[in-house]
C-alpha cells in the first residue's frame, strides 16, 4: 500500500514540476497552445490544458479545433454546461460542416445534464455523420439505457 502513496505522490510532484515550468513566450501560435493543452490533457492535467487552450482561444476565437478541446476539459472536469456551451460554439461557426467531434461533445455534455433524450438526438446525428465511429453507437445504447431507468422508476 506504501508502494501507491508514493507513486501517487511521485506522479503530483511531477504534475506541479510541469505545471510550475510552463512558461508560455508572449509570441506563441494558437496552434502550439492548443497542442500543448491537448497534451496536458493526456497526462491528465486538465486546468493547465484549459488555461493553455484559454489562451488559444484568446489569440484565435474562431478554432473550432480548440472549442471542442476546452468542451472535453470541461466535461472532463465535471462541468457538463460549460462543455455544452463550447460544442455549441464550435457547431455554430460552421453549421453546414457538422464537426462529428462537436457533435459527440455536445450528445455527451447533454448526457452529463440529464438531457438524455436530447443526447440520444445528437448521438444519432453523430452516427449519421460518422457511422465508423464506435462512440456514437455506445452513446446510443448508454442514453437509451439511461431513459428506460427512467421510465422504469416513474
Amino acid at each position: 500500500m506504501g508502494s501507491t502513496d508514493i507513486k501517487q505522490s511521485l506522479k503530483i510532484k511531477q504534475r506541479q514540476d510541469r505545471s510550475r515550468d510552463l512558461r508560455i513566450p508572449e509570441e506563441t501560435e494558437p496552434g502550439a497552445l492548443l497542442t500543448l493543452g491537448l497534451r496536458e490533457m493526456r497526462f491528465g492535467d486538465f486546468n493547465v490544458a484549459i488555461s493553455c487552450i484559454n489562451k488559444a482561444l484568446d489569440m484565435n476565437p474562431n478554432d473550432k479545433d480548440a472549442l471542442i478541446a476546452r468542451s472535453k476539459c470541461h466535461l472532463l472536469l465535471g462541468d457538463p454546461q460549460k462543455a455544452l456551451d463550447d460544442a455549441e460554439a464550435a457547431l455554430r461557426l460552421n453549421p453546414k460542416d457538422s464537426n462529428a467531434k462537436a457533435v459527440y461533445c455536445k450528445a455527451e455534455a447533454l448526457y452529463h445534464l440529464g438531457d438524455f433524450e436530447m443526447s440520444l438526438m445528437y448521438y444519432y446525428r453523430g452516427m449519421r455523420i460518422r457511422p465508423e465511429f464506435d462512440q456514437f453507437r455506445l452513446g446510443v445504447q448508454k442514453a437509451k439505457d439511461a431513459i428506460q431507468n427512467v421510465l422504469r422508476k416513474n
